[in-house]
Order: C-alpha cells, then sequence, then structure tokens
C-alpha cells in the first residue's frame, strides 16, 4: 500500500535526479511509495533516460518551465497520497527518513511541516532552517555561510520549533498544503519555500526540525555563487517576498541596499546586470 507521495522537480539533472531516486529506494520499500517526478522542460533527455531506468516512477514532463514552486504544484495535483514528502533532485537518502519525519509530523497536530537535517557531501552539517528574512536576519544567515563559527547546530537531536525549513526536503500533508494554496508561482526560483513556510505558520501550524533524520544536500555549497542571470531571479524573488510579508520600512531598507550595492556598477563591466537588477526596484522588471 502506498503511504507517501514524493515529489522530485527535475530540470536538465538527469544524472542527480537518478542519483536520488536509487538512494530514495535504496532505503524505503518501493511498494509504499508513490513517487512523482515533475520534469521542468528539459532539454537534455531527462524524462527519456529516467523513465527506462525507473519504470515504476511517475513522470510529468511541464511544457514550460515555470519556476520550482510550480513543478512542485503539478506534482501535488498528480499525488495519490495525503502525505507528500517533498526533496530536491540533488539530495541523497543515506536510511529511511520517512518513519522518523512522520512521526514527528503526527507528534502534535499543530505541526505543519518537518524537515530533517541537511548534510553536505563530507557528512558536515549544513544549515536547513533560519529565522524569517528581514534586513537583520538575512545578514546573519549570510555572515554563517560564509564563517562556519557562525553557523547554530543544536547541540540535541529533539525536534524542535524553527521558522521555516529549506525546500530542500521537507514533509508535510495535502490537506494543510492545499490549505494555504501551495507554493505561490509568482516566485520562479528563491524564497517560495520561506514564503510556504510563512503561510504556514500564519494558518496557526508549527514548523518543526528534526535532526534525528539526516538526508544529504549536495546543492548546500553553492551559496553566492550565482550567475548574473540567476542573482536576478534572487532579488526578484526577494523583493516579492518583502512585499508580501514583511512591513513597508523593510521592503524600504532592502530596496536601499541594493540600490548602494549595484548603483556604482553602472559604471563598470557589469553595466548591464545592474541596470536589470536596479530596473526590479521601479518595478519594470
Amino acid at each position: 500500500m502506498k503511504t507517501v507521495s514524493v515529489i522530485i522537480v527535475n530540470f536538465n539533472g538527469a544524472k542527480y535526479t537518478g542519483a536520488c531516486l536509487a538512494s530514495l529506494f535504496r532505503y524505503h520499500p518501493r511498494e509504499t511509495l508513490d513517487v512523482i517526478v515533475v520534469d521542468n522542460h528539459s532539454s537534455d533527455g531527462s524524462v527519456e533516460s529516467l523513465t527506462k531506468e525507473f519504470p515504476d516512477v511517475r513522470f510529468i514532463a511541464l511544457e514550460e518551465n515555470k519556476g520550482f514552486g510550480a513543478a512542485n504544484n503539478a506534482g501535488v495535483k498528480h499525488a495519490l497520497c495525503e502525505r507528500l514528502l517533498f526533496v530536491n533532485n540533488d539530495t541523497l537518502f543515506i536510511e529511511e527518513i520517512i518513519t522518523g519525519l512522520g512521526n514527528a509530523l503526527n507528534a502534535d497536530p499543530k505541526n505543519g511541516m518537518v524537515g530533517p537535517k541537511l548534510l553536505n557531501e563530507d557528512r558536515t552539517f549544513q544549515r536547513s532552517f533560519g529565522p524569517f528574512p528581514t534586513v537583520v536576519t538575512e545578514y546573519r544567515m549570510k555572515k554563517a555561510h560564509a564563517e562556519p563559527k557562525y553557523i547554530d547546530e543544536f547541540a540535541d537531536t529533539a525536534p524542535c520549533t524553527v521558522d521555516w525549513l529549506t525546500g530542500a526536503a521537507f514533509m508535510m500533508d495535502k490537506t494543510v498544503f492545499n490549505a494555504v494554496g501551495g507554493f505561490d508561482e509568482r516566485f520562479f526560483l528563491y524564497f517560495e519555500d520561506i514564503d510556504l513556510n510563512k503561510k504556514v505558520r500564519n494558518e496557526g501550524y508549527k514548523i518543526c526540525y528534526v535532526p534525528s533524520v539526516q538526508l544529504i544536500h549536495l546543492g548546500g555549497r553553492s551559496y553566492g555563487s550565482m550567475n548574473p542571470a540567476i542573482a536576478f531571479e534572487y532579488r526578484r524573488s526577494q523583493l516579492h517576498y518583502y512585499d508580501t510579508h514583511n512591513s513597508a520600512a523593510q521592503s524600504l531598507l532592502l530596496r536601499g541596499y541594493i540600490a548602494v550595492k549595484y548603483l556604482p556598477k553602472l559604471f563598470s563591466a557589469e553595466r548591464n546586470h545592474s541596470v536589470r537588477i536596479l530596473s526590479l526596484l521601479i518595478g519594470r522588471q
């Protein structure tokens, strides 16, 4: 009997998605899982190659890449189970995690989302939770990523309440997901997971971090290495989050920070990129 729908988004990542699926099935009985891979209009032949390798996985091939959140929403629409496990395609299972996350979700009817401890490939700790974004908390989080000594790893393995869990891996029930409207598809990339956490919290639920359950996330070290196109999407999503959830003063502070950072670059080789970023401040993109 299938008890959990596992939703994975793929975009030109057949190698990573294949490794993720293989590790998932290594630790979890296939007959208990409804596994859905949503392909975001890949051009690398992902669907064709993965379909042959994993014939018992359902593949949904989208005709357009509308972003990470939109792809996850499409996956939920096809989910057979009430319980949903969302995992990035660049994650690797190193143990059975569904039981532990499910027990945490069941432990308190107010637990709306639960997520595991994420590890880097070398099994070192990777931050997978944090405070809701403000100008101050984002600065502290970036400092933590740049300087590992600032990362707060909980000393024990008891579940605890946090503001948000990363979208790299989390479990929730479909009723809660649908009650908050799923992912906001106006976020193409970045902040869509924090926005979902915020909406769950606004509905009166708790967000629960479960450090006794562990999962490797290969993408965790890429913070700050964004190319111009990705950096643009980051800023667009960041501004949308602040405008939706934060005060006008916070939005103004963020815009001031972006202006100070990018205005000097108008006279450098990064001029075109800076123009695009700054255009967000006046709503032209």
